[in-house]
């Protein structure tokens, strides 16, 4: 939501008479705010109703009830009570001044209006609210954040115990997979020294059999044994906190070969897949910047996911002494209008969530905030490229590693 600023504010002016009118209309509009009006108390509440002003210049004396009347029911209004009221009085009684500060009004302007007098009145409590609802706003988003975070935490606490288990798993699964591999191996061997003689005995159709078999169960098993020591390699590495000297190339390499794990980046996405040809060393704890791809290349999942033709470009280089590496799609792209406000915390262009049966990606408006803070930790940044003709296309920098 836009902030709103002192020219795009709404005034209201409640008064009955037309010199007043004519006089403080003309103010308003010479310094371009617009304003709203209403004669009396009805119409006022009327207005309410409908529109919410950023400030209110209130006549006391109107015809069918005071100002301090309708003042004290504004202020009785919660959704209400926060727009400043300033009196309009040809009364300088200090008792009616008093009046008014307790029933919640902010300031007095006495009649005749000297014009400069109404111009800084206005500007000094409309800037007043209109910063106490930026406030406002920022605290609201803090909560969310801090809320948010927690779930977070709470989420990765339960991840962590998960993980320690999966690892207990993969460990007692990867040693008898080994096992039979290499048993396998062994056959395999074997069988080359049983092929004579078997030809000898006419059983060679049958033992080619036995010996595609065996092979074609090795690769099966090997697969799945690279695909586990995946797991383990990404386990061990999101549960690192410590910074180390890593050369992205790999951290990037290994990223994909975990992401395999998901068929349908495995087997529907092409993958073009360009890697700087040296090593680009950065001194960086690898979950904070492996969380980074996956959130760049799952943003590019969920914007093509109605798409056949899916086609995700990783590239990697070195850009003014500065390391890269970049994650563009062909999907159908960001906005214009979005491109501004993309970093924002809590801006999605996605739903928040999907309705029942339907499968469109939701999203929460963290993942991007993430990369951004998590990029600009390490001195590095983050940006988006603009006016492309399709897809998007996100690039990150890292300060490289110096050994001095």
């Amino acid at each position: 939501m836009t902030q709103k600023t002192q020219n795009t504010a709404l005034v209201l002016l409640v008064d009955d008479v037309p010199q007043n009118i004519q006089v403080l209309g003309n103010i308003l509009k010479n310094q371009g705010y617009s304003f709203a009006l209403t004669t009396n108390g009805d119409e006022t509440y009327q207005l309410l109703e409908k529109k919410i002003p950023d400030i209110i210049l209130l006549d006391i004396m109107l015809p069918d009830e005071d100002g301090f009347s309708i003042c004290q029911k504004i202020k009785e209004n919660p959704a209400l009570a926060n727009i400043p009221i300033i009196f309009l009085s040809a009364k300088h009684d200090i008792k009616d001044k008093i009046r008014g500060f307790e029933l919640g009004a902010v300031d007095y302007i006495t009649k005749p209006f000297e014009e400069i007098e109404v111009i800084q009145r206005v500007k000094n409590h409309l800037q007043a609210k209109l910063d106490r609802d930026k406030i406002e706003k920022y605290n609201q988003e803090l909560e969310e954040m801090v809320e948010q975070r927690t779930r977070e935490l709470i989420k990765k606490e339960r991840e962590s115990i998960l993980a320690q288990f999966m690892q207990g798993i993969i460990h007692n699964v990867r040693g008898p997979i080994a096992g039979v591999a290499n048993a396998m191996e062994v056959m395999n061997m074997m069988c080359d020294d049983l092929k004579e003689p078997l030809e000898r005995t006419g059983m060679t159709p049958t033992f080619i059999e036995i010996r595609e078999l065996n092979q074609l169960n090795r690769e099966k098993l090997s697969s799945l044994l690279n695909d586990l020591n995946s797991i383990l390699r990404k386990s061990r590495t999101d549960h690192s906190e410590e910074e180390e000297i890593v050369d992205l190339n790999k951290l990037i390499e290994q990223e994909l070969n975990f992401l395999h794990v998901d068929l349908e980046f495995k087997n529907k996405v092409q993958k073009d897949i360009k890697l700087f040809s040296k090593p680009l060393l950065l001194k960086i704890t690898p979950a904070d910047i492996a969380q980074v791809l996956q959130n760049l290349i799952k943003n590019s999942m969920d914007a093509m996911y109605q798409q056949e033709d899916k086609t995700i470009k990783i590239e990697t280089g070195i850009e003014n002494d500065m390391a890269f590496f970049k994650i563009s799609d062909n999907g159908p792209g960001i906005g214009k209008e979005h491109i501004s406000r993309i970093f924002d915390p809590f801006f999605t262009t996605k739903p928040k969530e999907s309705k029942e049966g339907n499968h469109t990606p939701t999203g929460t408006g963290i993942g991007l905030r993430f990369c951004k803070n998590t990029t600009e930790s390490y001195g590095g940044s983050i940006s988006v490229e603009e006016n492309l003709k399709k897809g998007a296309s996100f690039k990150v920098k890292m300060p490289l590693f110096k050994n001095i």
